[in-house]
């Protein structure tokens, strides 16, 4: 019997490979939408940088360092002493993207959580849009083949608890304003 994350891999995977043009947008979603997500919070950051809002630009700086040390470092040390195979290697299935590292935690997603919760302390309605952008991205992940739903659940935890904790050391050591 399947255990529940495989089941609802499948199910989410089984999306994939029915049309080109279903393809190609669990593509875009699964590899490019944070590219879109990225110029989108760049257009924020220039903006206060416009007004002169320095305030802004150092919560902006924080919300961007929160999501590289979510990504390179918490999520790079987890992989370093866990080893899970991408889905499309253990199940010997097709897959729409490449991507040889380890699963476990979803690196998109626990970029795009971490940033959505640092960003979430000054400015909610993007912190809003990168969440649901996080889940777009984390799904449409699963249905390429590359990720397990659980993937996504631990992405998402880890960039919340990074998000916060971030927040609550810059805001205690570096007084950093709401």
């Amino acid at each position: 019997m399947l255990t529940i994350d495989s089941s609802l891999f499948f199910m989410l995977h089984n999306l994939a490979g029915h049309s080109m043009f279903g393809d190609s947008l669990i593509i875009f979603f699964a590899k490019y939408l944070l590219y879109f997500v990225a110029f989108i919070f760049g257009l924020f950051i220039f903006q206060s940088w416009r007004k002169g809002n320095i305030s802004k630009l150092y919560s902006y700086g924080m919300a961007v360092l929160t999501a590289i040390v979510a990504r390179f470092g918490l999520a790079s040390l987890i992989r370093f002493f866990f080893h899970r195979p991408r889905p499309f290697l253990v199940f010997n299935i097709s897959h729409l993207i490449n991507n040889n590292e380890y699963s476990f935690p979803s690196g998109h997603t626990i970029f795009l959580f971490a940033l959505a919760t640092a960003t979430y302390f000054f400015n909610k309605r993007l912190a809003y849009f990168l969440y649901i952008s996080g889940i777009l991205i984390g799904l449409a992940r699963v249905a390429a083949g590359v990720h397990y739903p659980s993937d996504i659940v631990g992405g998402i935890v880890l960039g919340v608890f990074t998000g916060i904790i971030m927040h609550k050391y810059l805001k205690k050591y570096f007084t950093l304003r709401k």
